[in-house]
């Protein structure tokens, strides 16, 4: 089971789990998600690389079936709005910093208000929308802090 920080390999992650890491509050789908995720966001930069299949943090998501997501249809559209709107930036194979990984959302996702746009057809939509509302994410996984 590759873990999101159990080497200093590159961890493999989808692009919309950007999103999911600034939004995230120790919630998921499992204990085990849970724990994954947390011990991902405590590394801000830890490096990452993309992918456009399960990542670190499906190998222990209940939704996983075999080597694609239950969902996969529907996650596959959120990582290809996140790769068209951030740009050449995020290309599968890509190698960044998980702190450059969600600055590049930030800026290019989340200042423009798109969120609504790439994944609001999610389960969390609601959650990660009222949080963004409300500034309230994950600002340590960002390259560099944004003024309130």
């Amino acid at each position: 089971m590759e873990e999101a920080s159990r080497s200093d390999d590159p961890a493999a992650l989808r692009p919309h789990h950007a999103l999911c890491a600034l939004f995230f509050e120790g919630r998921g789908y499992s204990p085990e998600f849970v724990r994954n995720m947390t011990s991902l966001i405590a590394e801000p930069g830890r490096m990452l690389r993309l992918t456009a299949g399960c990542d670190a943090l499906c190998q222990v998501c209940p939704h996983r079936r075999g080597e694609v997501c239950r969902d996969e249809a529907k996650v596959f559209g959120y990582d290809k709005q996140v790769c068209e709107l951030v740009g050449e930036a995020f290309s599968a194979g890509k190698t960044l910093p998980l702190k450059q990984f969600c600055q590049a959302v930030y800026d290019r996702i989340l200042q423009q208000n798109l969120l609504a746009e790439v994944c609001g057809s999610c389960e969390w939509a609601k959650l990660c929308q009222e949080k963004w509302a409300d500034g309230d994410f994950n600002r340590l996984l960002l390259a560099s802090q944004p003024a309130d």
